[in-house]
């Protein structure tokens, strides 16, 4: 049996996870929106791009894997990118442009 101390507290816990909750602050970030060169996921930065290749920044003081989502096809295989440099990376082109970077 609670005390009516204890059922207080729990109410009152529960009630500021809601709360919580409800306001997005203990929500998972968001997947990467779609868009244009300068677009982020993580460390990973879509610099710049055209039919078939992209160059991806990483953002970050640590290596990192990444690749970038592509219009029409397959993503193409995650590539490792060290700190603070870029990579590019290649696709066939006739399947578009890369919409976005993201972490592997």
């Amino acid at each position: 049996m609670t005390t009516p101390i204890l059922r207080t507290h729990r109410k009152t816990a529960l009630a500021a996870a809601g709360a919580l909750l409800l306001s997005g602050l203990a929500a998972a970030p968001a997947a990467a929106a779609s868009g244009p060169a300068g677009t982020t996921s993580g460390c990973a930065t879509l610099a710049s791009q055209g039919y078939g290749w992209a160059h991806i920044k990483n953002s970050c003081g640590w290596r990192i894997t990444a690749t970038v989502s592509v219009d029409w096809a397959w993503d193409p295989t995650c590539i490792p990118i060290n700190a603070g440099r870029t990579a590019t990376i290649h696709w066939d082109g006739a399947n578009g442009r890369a919409d976005y970077a993201y972490e592997c």
